[in-house]
């Protein structure tokens, strides 16, 4: 029977299929040329050394490798093909002179080339290679406690974890860092960046300190030029991203308290300034303060001299009129001087040279009229009850005039020589109010007494100083005289 030209066909369409499968599902075995699983080199059997002379027993072999890279072409070094492959179990680095074909972590690589060693480093120099895209095969890294514990194992492999550096410096053709994995079984590895690497100057190891903690990813390798007789594994830093902080660094600890020193510092410094421009203001002003003390107290004590040399001038007058009338003028003026001249003595005498205490002005004004009117001297006897109370002078005036008016009218008109007397003087704080009282034990007010209408000068100046000090009057006759009361506010 004879075949269509489909079915001539069909065999070849077949095997293309079955290939296309292939390709797809294992690219590292079947794209290179078809390549079989007998014709592929192991990562071990190209490292082999059976009589451990360092001398690699396939040195110059040409082989086939296949892996998967765990790094970029052009960042080990920017001409170079400087790389490595890696399988589940091992790694293997490979070299070209140059890069034909670019990759990224992930594509799968079947290479061909000579087995050498570069400074202990067991590779493939590669003569060609061929890549197959699939980024989504990134070899998960391998346990960087692991390949510090036994690197020679880990060699081509991509490794991450966490250690603490104990040293950090430069080499002839790198910087480094020794890492620690925190597990003394586990021993220290180099993080290693050569100064060929592409990012070289974005790997900034001056912001990090011996104790820093950090977390690193990179590929485990050997290279020392003192092979055979000294054998150094390294982790090499692909990206500056491989390169984490887990603590805070020490250097930004270092240049935050560095920033407050230096902030405290010029605070201190404005500070101690500030305080002393301040000191030298307030110095001034307190000198022109004290001179202007010791200018109002001069003015007080003259203001008390002059009005004494009044009163000393009426005494005279006193002493040249046979007129009681004019005598008793005369001498209601005298203590009207003498209680405006005791307020300014009370003033310069005082820290305050604006407030008196007024309780001790009272008993000493009361006292200084008791001794005016001699005849009485021995007559009427003084009770006091007094709080303490500081008043401003612009109500002690008002206030002094007034007690000096109700004190003068009783000696006047409740006392009489022959007969014992009692003044009574009350002086009360009641929240932000003071009361004034002036009580004797005469014969009392008339029936029909009314201060407003009195026409004699004494009770015209008892009206017009209650006014001033804005002061409620209570005035009344009591079981043994009269008393006169005045409620105003301290302020």
């Amino acid at each position: 029977m004879k075949k269509s030209g489909w079915q001539k066909q069909f065999p070849g369409v077949v095997l293309y299929v079955v290939l296309f499968l292939l390709l797809s599902l294992s690219p590292a075995e079947y794209c290179f040329g078809q390549v079989s699983d007998d014709s592929l080199w192991s990562f071990s059997k190209i490292r082999t050394d059976t009589n451990a002379d360092n001398e690699l027993d396939y040195l110059g072999e040409e082989v086939t490798i296949t892996g998967i890279a765990n790094i970029s072409t052009g960042l080990f070094h920017e001409h170079y093909l400087q790389a490595s492959i890696q399988n589940d179990s091992a790694g293997m680095s490979i070299f070209a002179m140059q890069i034909d074909t670019p990759f990224q972590p992930g594509d799968s690589l079947v290479v061909k080339g000579k087995i050498q060693r570069y400074n202990g480093l067991a590779e493939v120099n590669a003569d060609s290679y061929r890549v197959f895209s699939n980024a989504s095969k990134v070899p998960a890294p391998k346990s960087l406690n692991k390949a510090i514990a036994n690197p020679s194992k880990y060699l081509g492999m991509l490794v991450e974890g966490e250690g603490s550096i104990i040293e950090k410096g430069s080499t002839f053709n790198g910087k480094y860092l020794r890492v620690s994995s925190g597990d003394l079984a586990g021993g220290t590895i180099m993080v290693y960046v050569s100064n060929f690497h592409h990012l070289f100057g974005q790997f900034n190891f001056d912001v990090l300190s011996v104790g820093d903690k950090i977390s690193v990813r990179g590929i485990i390798s050997e290279y020392n030029p003192e092979f055979p007789e000294v054998r150094t594994y390294k982790l090499f830093l692909r990206t500056p991203e491989d390169l984490e902080y887990v603590d805070f660094p020490k250097y930004y600890m270092l240049l935050i308290i560095g920033g407050l020193g230096v902030i405290t510092a010029l605070v201190v410094g404005w500070v101690m300034v500030l305080r002393k421009r301040v000191d030298s203001k307030t110095s001034t002003i307190q000198e022109s303060l004290k001179e202007k003390e010791i200018l109002l107290q001069e003015i007080h004590h003259r203001v008390k001299n002059s009005l004494a040399i009044v009163s000393g001038l009426i005494e005279l007058q006193l002493d040249s009129t046979d007129s009681e009338e004019a005598k008793d003028v005369l001498q209601d003026s005298q203590t009207r001087i003498r209680s405006m001249a005791l307020i300014h003595e009370k003033l310069y005498q005082s820290k305050s040279l604006s407030d008196i205490a007024l309780d001790t002005y009272v008993k000493e004004l009361v006292e200084a009229i008791h001794g005016t009117f001699t005849a009485y001297k021995k007559a009427v006897d003084l009770k006091f009850e007094l709080d303490e109370i500081e008043l401003n002078i612009d109500r002690v005036i008002p206030c002094g005039l007034l007690i000096n008016e109700l004190v003068v009218n009783a000696f006047k008109h409740a006392f009489k020589k022959d007969k014992k007397g009692v003044l009574e003087i009350g002086l009360f704080k009641e929240n932000d109010n003071i009361k004034l009282s002036v009580a004797d034990n005469g014969p009392g007010l008339p029936e029909d007494f009314d201060l407003g209408s009195e026409g004699n000068l004494g009770s015209l100046l008892i009206e017009t100083f209650a006014a001033q000090l804005n002061a409620e009057k209570d005035i009344k006759n009591t079981e043994v005289g009269s008393k006169f009361t005045f409620t105003f506010s301290k302020n």
